[in-house]
């Protein structure tokens, strides 16, 4: 054992704990077997800590490891109004790419909304959505078909969720998948911070010959809960970000980027 591991080994657990919170808040989550390896530790006693850290309210546990706490979610109004400009850019460099007769399978997203609201009125579409507030944007489209999927609503997505929204999706085949996200963290994999949500994006992934994500700056870096695909489901990023160094890491993994 390394001299640096017999020190980490001869922390308190208290000591380890706060090591093990300060490494949770800068990456996002952590895992129980990486945190035993570093820290010269059993499993066992990491699982312990990680579940003293979760009774005391400072961190969200998972099979395995543990997440960052998630900020509570803002209600729709005020998310729409955050970033509005950037979302309304995003929206309308998503929009024209779509082509006429297209079939969109459309995820639940401020963002996204963006992006129905700016699709061309020439256009005949089909949209199918689990989203209540994507579906009442596409009705305002003079020429979508707008197909609702049902399921249980859940209050942070607006979205229905659960076994028969996955269902539904399973079944489908589509053009486009448009998707928005909690975060794309640094090891460029998509994150979302509700496990039914994450869930149903994979699933809505499968479904569609292409997939389009749509994430305004602050989404990228950022950790979520639970993970959706890695970044190369993707076909083509549209962003407003301007992080060179993330940008240029997800066109190397051969994911196009319209940076607007």
């Amino acid at each position: 054992m390394s001299a640096d591991k017999v020190e980490l080994a001869a922390l308190s657990p208290e000591e380890r704990q706060a090591l093990i919170l300060d490494k949770v808040n800068a990456a996002g989550r952590v895992l129980a077997a990486g945190l035993a390896q570093e820290f010269g530790v059993s499993e066992d006693s990491i699982r312990r800590d990680l579940r003293d850290l979760s009774d005391a309210g400072l961190v969200q546990r998972f099979h395995g490891g543990a997440a960052r706490l998630v900020t509570p979610a803002l209600d729709f109004q005020r998310r729409e109004a955050l970033h509005a400009g950037e979302k309304q850019r995003i929206g309308r460099a998503a929009a024209a790419l779509i082509p006429d007769g297209a079939t969109l399978l459309v995820d639940s997203s401020t963002t996204v909304v963006q992006f129905v609201r700016s699709l061309p009125p020439t256009l005949s579409l089909r949209i199918i959505t689990t989203a209540v507030d994507v579906a009442a944007a596409a009705l305002d489209h003079p020429l979508a078909e707008v197909i609702m999927l049902g399921g249980r609503l859940g209050r942070l997505t607006r979205s229905a969720t659960g076994a028969g929204a996955v269902d539904a999706v399973r079944a489908l085949r589509v053009d486009y998948c448009v998707l928005g996200t909690c975060g794309v963290d640094h090891d460029l994999t998509l994150r979302a911070d509700d496990f039914e949500d994450a869930h149903l994006k994979a699933t809505m992934i499968r479904a569609a010959n292409k997939t389009l994500l749509l994430a305004t700056a602050d989404k990228l870096g950022q950790a979520a809960t639970y993970e959706v695909a890695p970044i190369t489901s993707v076909s083509t990023l549209f962003t407003s970000s301007t992080d060179a160094a993330i940008l240029t890491s997800i066109r190397e993994a051969g994911v196009d980027v319209e940076a607007v």
